[in-house]
């Protein structure tokens, strides 16, 4: 049942050209404020809600809406990564040439 709601959501979201991650990240920031306001009504009361509310509206006014930086990290390299556990590391830095040994494993270890 699950999969056919996620199905239709899915081809609506595909129908209206909607922005599903904007609104999930969007839906998380919500939560995180309330979660604040409910932190500062637990310490302070009332007045801890009002002071927590108020600091969320200045940090929005003064820094604008929290932004989300999404950092892809891609690593290039020519050929297949070794296996460390077996062949050691090596390599070369600023014209010196390293080399470390395979850490030793206790004999009952499994790999």
């Amino acid at each position: 049942m699950a999969d056919d709601t996620d199905d239709v959501a899915d081809q609506l979201a595909a129908e209206i050209d909607l922005d599903v991650a904007a609104i999930e990240a969007e839906e998380r920031a919500a939560a995180q404020r309330v979660s604040m306001i409910a932190a500062g009504r637990r310490k302070g009361g009332v007045l801890g809600a009002a002071a927590a509310g108020a600091m969320i509206g200045l940090r929005d006014v003064y820094e604008g809406p929290p932004k989300q930086d999404d950092i892809v990290i891609e690593i290039e390299s020519s050929g297949d990564p070794t296996d460390i556990d077996v062949d050691g590391i090596s390599g070369t830095v600023a014209d010196v040439d390293y080399w470390a040994p395979p850490p030793v494993r206790p004999p009952d270890a499994t790999p």
